[in-house]
């Protein structure tokens, strides 16, 4: 158990909640295995990270009227995944930008002939696009999670559809399935926008 969790205040009475180490140890197999299988390049060096910040997120504030403490810990750290996607689809556009500015003496100084306004309108354009893009890729996140999910497993991260059903555990039609809405409500919802593709 991480030691982050000795710092973390107890809320209420002892023994008044549940028991949020012990349940950690009973579902944790679970958990790393969704982890990993979500994560999959990055799975050794975040699965445990991301493992730990979901069970300190749960001990905090552990919810009420639990059915089924194993799919409050693997939704959450489904959750923490897709917090981290976020972040980090937002922090590689920024190197994505930054790699993509030459440096002066890189490439000869300003000997390219390139107008500054154009390459910075440029920019502006695909930092709008990639905005909208994040915002339609959101709001198909709120409509339909199972839908979002699948669809960037297997457009954006290309992975078979097999892989996602047996981690979903749905049959490989279902994924299927679930691609297609997503697709058709994506381009609903650009096209709304004002952003089809």
């Amino acid at each position: 158990m991480d030691r982050r969790l000795e710092a973390v205040p107890e809320s209420g009475v002892v023994g008044a909640g549940p028991d949020i180490p012990a349940l950690y140890e009973k579902h944790k197999d679970a958990m790393y295995r969704v982890a990993r299988s979500m994560l999959r390049g990055d799975a050794d060096h975040r699965a445990e990270d991301i493992v730990q910040e979901a069970v300190i997120s749960l001990w905090r504030t552990p919810p009420k009227d639990v059915e089924s403490w194993e799919a409050v810990f693997i939704q959450t750290v489904k959750r923490k995944v897709y917090d981290l996607w976020k972040s980090s689809a937002n922090q590689h556009e920024v190197l994505v930008l930054d790699d993509a500015t030459p440096l002066d003496d890189e490439l000869g100084g300003d000997d390219l002939g390139l107008d500054p306004a154009v390459v910075i309108e440029e920019i502006r354009e695909r930092e709008a696009l990639v905005a909208v893009v994040r915002g339609a890729m959101a709001e198909l996140a709120r409509t339909d999670p199972e839908g979002a999910h699948a669809y960037r497993q297997v457009k954006e991260l290309e992975r078979t559809s097999q892989e996602v059903a047996a981690e979903m555990g749905v049959s490989d039609s279902r994924v299927r399935q679930h691609i297609m809405r997503a697709r058709k409500r994506l381009m609903e919802i650009l096209s709304a926008s004002g952003g089809a593709l």
